[in-house]
């Protein structure tokens, strides 16, 4: 049986993955892991991973932690192998180079271990988490989840920030923390609401929300944060400091959705 790997970006989930696999290889994709690692690689050395896989004897991989999809554009270094995987996407959705990774693995013999599978006790049951909720705060979240779903079809993003059944901001390129800091520069006292999109590929790029989301959300004025049930990954830290924050965290599905909705 050959080893497993861990393909590692940014974030403490990156530990908490290492700890639920036995002795993994670890390549990192980031300038300063705050975690042991055995390689470095940028997210466009494509062909140089491969070649690291394929010399470790490398049989399965998980993909776990933060990468800057933004650096596709300008940034990353993109050896001949990246730039032909690119040349054959129709677009840098990230879906489509997801899927497209996988394909590549596959190809090789490599399997991609699902991420629900590697941290399924991240995983929460809907439910009030902490903290808790007005009927006013209960409306935005339901709102919030039915706009996030519907965006998510579209591939736009996963997060949208919400207050009186308005929409204050909604993720695209920048990412989950920034989306939040935009809606606290308009106003205070929000709700945040973060999905799995319909089509996201859970191998390995399942929604997140981590020690350092709730900090910005709390220092933006959010007053919530709603993750959806068994398709958000939570990480410790973020349940051990939603009380020290104060910050009401929950997670809802859709029948906490249309409940809350009527």
């Amino acid at each position: 049986m050959g080893k497993t790997a861990l393909i590692a970006g940014q974030g403490s989930l990156v530990n908490e993955a290492i700890e639920s696999l036995e002795d993994p290889l670890i390549i990192t994709l980031v300038d300063n892991p705050e975690y042991p690692y055995h390689y470095k690689a940028s997210p466009g050395e494509v062909g140089k991973i491969l070649k690291i896989l394929k010399k470790e004897g490398v049989s399965k991989v998980a993909f776990i932690g933060k990468v800057e999809k933004k650096g596709i554009f300008g940034g990353y270094k993109l050896d001949l192998k990246a730039v032909k995987i690119l040349a054959t996407l129709k677009s840098f959705r990230d879906d489509e180079i997801m899927n497209k990774v996988v394909e590549l693995l596959r190809k090789e013999d490599i399997e991609v271990v699902s991420q629900k599978e590697l941290l399924k006790d991240l995983l929460p049951e809907p439910g009030l988490l902490f903290g808790k909720l007005s009927q006013q705060m209960k409306e935005d979240i339901a709102f919030g989840f039915e706009v996030a779903k519907e965006l998510g079809r579209f591939e736009i993003g996963q997060t949208v920030t919400v207050k009186n059944r308005t929409v204050i901001t909604i993720e695209a390129i920048e990412g989950t923390d920034e989306t939040i800091l935009r809606a606290g520069r308009y106003t205070k006292d929000f709700v945040v609401v973060k999905v799995k999109r319909p089509t996201q590929n859970s191998l390995m790029d399942l929604p997140v929300v981590g020690e350092r989301t709730l900090l910005v959300a709390k220092d933006a004025g959010a007053k919530a944060i709603a993750v959806e049930a068994k398709e958000t990954l939570l990480t410790k830290g973020a349940r051990d400091l939603a009380p020290k924050l104060v910050i009401a965290l929950v997670s809802i599905d859709e029948a906490t959705a249309k409940e809350w909705r009527s």
